[in-house]
């Protein structure tokens, strides 16, 4: 500590800011506020031994927070969800072929092709075994009891549905 009334004083009323003068070719490339000497008097709080000043946002801070305020404001009002979930393709008329397709993307996760049981059971020889009608009340209602959910429900239209019914039939 240098003295009681120098820079170094532990009283912060008696500390006061000493700043160089600007040289005379840097006067130039100075503001006026920058040119004069300090205005503040010491305003400044010292929280935990350090010296804190009371300086303001820049100019060009405020005016970019100005302009990303405005850009979150006109993004949350104006854009729109992008729907990103794959679905089937759908066919024009029932077919094996997009049946198979929509086997691939809605049923293969739990259902195998072949009489191997997954979650669920293979579906080789299924119409078989269910017949007609309940195959295609399966393939409408699902079966809750058992834990599959009803194609409509994974996005399914008719269509997609009956070549699923059309597609599992071939399996034999």
């Amino acid at each position: 500590m240098a003295d009681d009334k120098g820079k170094f004083s532990e009283d912060p009323q008696k500390q006061t800011p000493i700043t160089p003068p600007p040289t005379d070719r840097a006067e130039p490339f100075l503001t006026q506020e920058e040119v004069e000497p300090h205005r503040d008097k010491g305003h400044y709080d010292v929280v935990s031994d350090i010296k804190v000043g009371h300086g303001g946002i820049p100019k060009f801070l405020r005016l970019f927070y100005a302009a990303m305020a405005a850009w979150a404001l006109y993004y949350a009002i104006a854009a729109t969800p992008i729907d990103d979930r794959t679905e089937a393709s759908p066919a024009s008329e029932p077919t094996v072929e997009a049946g198979a397709e929509a086997f691939a993307s809605s049923c293969a996760g739990c259902h195998a092709v072949t009489a191997e049981r997954k979650i669920g059971p293979g579906m080789l020889g299924a119409a078989a075994r269910l017949g007609d009608e309940e195959l295609t009340n399966v393939m409408h209602n699902g079966r809750p009891d058992k834990g599959m959910p009803a194609p409509p429900g994974l996005g399914l239209n008719e269509k997609q549905i009956e070549s699923l019914i059309l597609y599992i039939q071939t399996l034999k």
